[in-house]
């Protein structure tokens, strides 16, 4: 078996840091893009109008519950008069939704 010398030891240390340390940089730079990513999230607001949260949750996934009790995920792509256009429906492919805001009993969204 071949015996390393010193300065390849040293050299072999040198790189095995960069590579932990580069590791060390992507993790911590995902973790912030989660934390500004939940910043950017639409918060309700309790002062506004069913339709003035929807309008503000635009390209955000939410799950909304109709006055039959069924409930509906998928993205807000628009919330305009008296409807709500939801695309991307959860596990329908290729479906969207238009339902009407005043047959929405409750809007669940996460917030955080």
């Amino acid at each position: 078996m071949k015996r390393l010398n010193g300065k390849s030891v040293k050299l072999s240390i040198a790189a095995l840091i960069m590579v932990f340390g580069v590791n060390l940089l992507v993790i911590t730079q995902s973790f912030s893009a989660g934390e500004e990513s939940a910043k950017e999230a639409a918060r309700l607001d309790v002062s506004k109008s069913m339709q003035d949260n929807l309008a503000a949750m635009k390209g955000k996934i939410v799950t909304v519950t109709v006055t039959t009790g069924q409930s509906i995920t998928g993205t807000v792509t628009d919330a305009k008069g008296n409807l709500l256009h939801l695309s991307k429906i959860s596990q329908k492919e290729f479906y969207d939704a238009l339902i009407p805001i005043d047959h929405i009993s409750a809007i669940e969204a996460r917030v955080r």
